[in-house]
Order: structure tokens, then sequence, then C-alpha cells
């Protein structure tokens, strides 16, 4: 909460330098040095600010010259939107980066001066560290993030101690929990790994795969289970028998929120599309993608067209392939040589046509992290451009949202958030640390623009 205190800072005409203004005390008035007799020497105040300068926060400013009245004041600034009131000025600050505010004034007494005062502006601050489930078991190794359209938070995650399914959703001040599936007493419940979440962001219901195993989880059969919670109460279905490694869920927005699973086993050629065509009612097709395996989320666009990355092995070596489906027919594009079978990779739309891949890893000095994808039509017309990240890290997630992406990057227990600043150049924000051997979720809340991170930290699930 913010204190209502006056922060100065005293500039000459040509002194354009800025002295922070972070301690909890007012510095004392600095002079810098004259350029000339006819300098006019300006105090610039803030008001009822404290602390960085925080991207879109309104921030107030005074200027007033000593021994001087002022005849006109004129506001101007390279970023940002202002509210000039006379000697006063209402600043809301722009994406974080270097941003300038700029005043002229003339005195009653006949004297002009201008000057430009450089800020250095800051990205957001993501929320205090919170603990979403404070039980004794361990939790979190798996975990994955969304928000609806009010700003919800919806977040579901394992219980590593019981092989147990969880949802948590968040009210902006509190996360309430309940379990989805697990085993139980004559329940047919069965062990549980790897949920993947998709969530109507219009309604808010959440949409949840995850595989599920009766057996002991080092030597399992794994099938694909699926869950939605309807006016309270938890649905469970069987989604599909074929033993399956990997998958992911999407929602069809042409046909009403449909859930689509794709899934895959580790081996070349099993890459399938199953879709929930009514209550416990699915639909399962092999893709005839012989020397592929699925190394990404899947997306649908607004026309239901259903876009997929796959590592494809031919003549000995491997390439990525970005595919869309539209009915029966399958259109490929390669978007990079090279993979492997473990590959994952998030994918995100992007703004208009942009579809961004990121890969979970990287090893130390690989050039690229995200490829920017611009969708063609047909899907062979399209083109990509590589945005590097960091030089290495282990685990990644990667989210769109505000007109910008934001990437959260786990390297050992260190983990950082990415973010593109004024000049699109990476501002990195540290997290602290987080368990080694896990992989974070970002997601970006649409009601504030904020990026928020679930994970696990002391084998606890965490959101901040």
């Amino acid at each position: 909460m913010l204190t209502k205190k006056f922060f100065p800072w005293m500039l000459m005409l040509s002194g354009l330098t800025l002295l922070p203004g972070c301690d909890p005390q007012p510095r004392p008035v600095e002079v810098i040095s004259s350029h000339g007799p006819e300098d006019v020497v300006l105090l610039i105040e803030r008001e009822g600010g404290a602390g960085p300068y925080v991207e879109s926060t309104p921030e107030r400013f005074r200027i007033v010259a000593s021994g001087e009245a002022f005849k006109s004041v004129r506001w101007s600034t390279d970023a940002g939107a202002l509210e000039p009131d006379a000697e006063h000025v209402t600043w809301t600050l722009p994406p974080a980066g270097t941003a300038s505010l700029s005043v002229s004034v003339e005195t009653e007494s006949g004297k002009t001066a201008e000057g430009s005062f450089h800020f250095s502006v800051v990205a957001s601050p993501l929320a205090t560290s919170t603990v979403i489930d404070p039980g004794p078991d361990v939790t979190g190794s798996t975990c994955k993030l969304a928000f609806d359209d009010a700003g919800k938070g919806h977040a579901v995650y394992t219980n590593d101690t019981h092989k147990t399914l969880w949802y948590a959703s968040w009210d902006g001040t509190s996360w309430k929990t309940e379990q989805i599936d697990g085993p139980g007493f004559n329940t047919g419940g069965m062990f549980i790994t790897d949920p993947v979440l998709a969530l109507d962001a219009a309604t808010g219901t959440p949409h949840v795969a995850y595989l599920k195993s009766t057996g002991p989880v080092a030597v399992a059969t794994f099938r694909i289970g699926y869950a939605t919670r309807v006016n309270g109460a938890w649905i469970r279905e069987s989604a599909d028998l074929a033993p399956t490694t990997r998958m992911g869920i999407a929602l069809n927005p042409a046909q009403g929120q449909q859930p689509v699973i794709v899934s895959a086993n580790s081996n070349l050629g099993t890459v399938r599309v199953t879709t929930r065509t009514g209550a416990n009612t699915w639909t399962s097709s092999l893709l005839p993608l012989t020397t592929s395996i699925l190394t990404a989320d899947p997306v649908f666009d607004a026309t239901g067209a259903l876009y997929l990355l796959t590592n494809q092995f031919a003549s000995g070596v491997w390439g990525n392939y970005l595919r869309v489906i539209r009915g029966s027919a399958i259109e490929s594009f390669k978007v990079k040589d090279g993979g492997s079978s473990g590959a994952w990779n998030s994918l995100v739309w992007g703004q208009g046509q942009h579809l961004l891949s990121m890969a979970n890893g990287i090893n130390d000095g690989d050039r690229v992290a995200i490829e920017d994808i611009t969708v063609g039509t047909p899907l062979s017309a399209s083109t990509v451009s590589a945005s590097p990240v960091d030089y290495k890290y282990a685990s990644s997630s990667l989210a769109y949202g505000g007109g910008k992406p934001a990437a959260v990057l786990r390297n050992g227990p260190a983990m950082e958030l990415a973010t593109p600043d004024a000049q699109g150049f990476w501002a990195y924000t540290q997290l602290g640390t987080v368990d080694d051997a896990t992989r974070p979720s970002v997601a970006i809340r649409p009601t504030d623009g904020t990026p928020h991170v679930c994970y696990q930290r002391d084998g606890k699930v965490s959101f901040q």
C-alpha cells in the first residue's frame, strides 16, 4: 500500500538526471551544477508514491521553481499516458523499460526552461509466493495454471505422496482445493500422474486430462482419464484405452468448446486425436504420421482447425514440423531441423496468426528457445523467426497475453520470469528457488495483465 510522501529531486534546466526516490525518508534536495546565468532551478516532486516505478501505475508529479511563479507549463512523454493539470501531471507509466517525462515552463518573470527526466520502469511484480495446498503431503511435481475471463485462477496439480489429482481455484486472495480423482475404496479410482488443463475462459469450466493406472507407477501402462467440473461436482470418464505416455488437451471453439485430447506413446507413428462427442462418449483416430511423435500442447484456431507440433524422423535425421488438421486433411510446415523423441514444447497463440513454440529445455549454448511461426494459407506458406530467451535452462513454460509473451524458466533450483521491455529486450525477474527436476506453469491474468506461476517449492505446490 502506498504511503503519501513527497520525494523531491532538484534539477537544473539542462540537468536531465532523475535521482531515485527509494529511501524510507525523503532525500535532501540536490542541486545539479548550473550551465549558465539564465538557468532556472526546478524542483520536481513525486506525490503519493514510493519505491520503484512499476509499469501501468499512475504516478503524480509537481514541478516548482524556487522563487518563481509559473505563467505556463507544458508536459509531454515518449511513452505512457499523461493527464496534465498546470504544474501537476498524472503519468500512467508505460511497459517496463526506459521512459522520459518532459516539461517546458515559462515563469511570470519571463524566464523559460525545459528538461527531460528519464525513468527506469520495472515490470509489474508477481504476487507474494503462496502455498496452494498447505497439507502435510508432497504436492505439485506437476501443476498447470490458467485464468478465466473474470480473472479467477484455476490450477490442477498432483499429490505426489498418494498419486492423486487435485484442483484449486483462486479468487484473487485465497486458494480453495478439492480432489478430482485417485485411488479409493470401491470407487474405481486409479493412481494418477501427468495432468493437463484446458479452461473454458468464458464460463470458468475446467477440463482435465490425465494418465491413470491401477498397477505400480514404475512399470504401469497408462490410460487417459478425463474430468470436468459441472455444478460444483466432478464428472470422471475414461477417454482412451490406448497406451499413452504424453498428451495435451484443447477446446474446439467451433464445436461449443468440445474437449479434444491429442496423445501418443513413446513410439513413432502413435499420434491419436480423441474427441468427446457427448457425455462419456469419445471417438479416437490414429493420425497417418508414421514417422512422427507428438512434441507439444495442441491448440485450435477460431475456425476449429487443430494445430500440433511433431518431431519427424526420416533418412536418419530429425525435423520439427507444425501440422494443421481440418477434417480429414492434414497440412505440414517444417519449422526447423533437429529435435528428438523426448522433446516437449509449449505451443500458444500470439498476436493474430502467430503461433509461438518454446522448447521445454535447451542445452548450454543452444541458440533458439522460441519459434514465432506466422501461419500461412496454405500452411506451407508459413514463415518462422527465432527468439533466444536464455542460453540454457532445464524447464520452461510460455504464455501470451496483453500483447506480449511471458516465459518462466527453471535452471536447476533457480527460477526466473522473462518478459519483453519497451524495446523488446528480455527483462528477467528472479522468482527465487524451486524444487529441481520439476516444470513450472505460467499464465497471464487477463484482468490486469500480470503473469503468475505455479510450481513446486519445498515439496509444496505454490503460486506467485
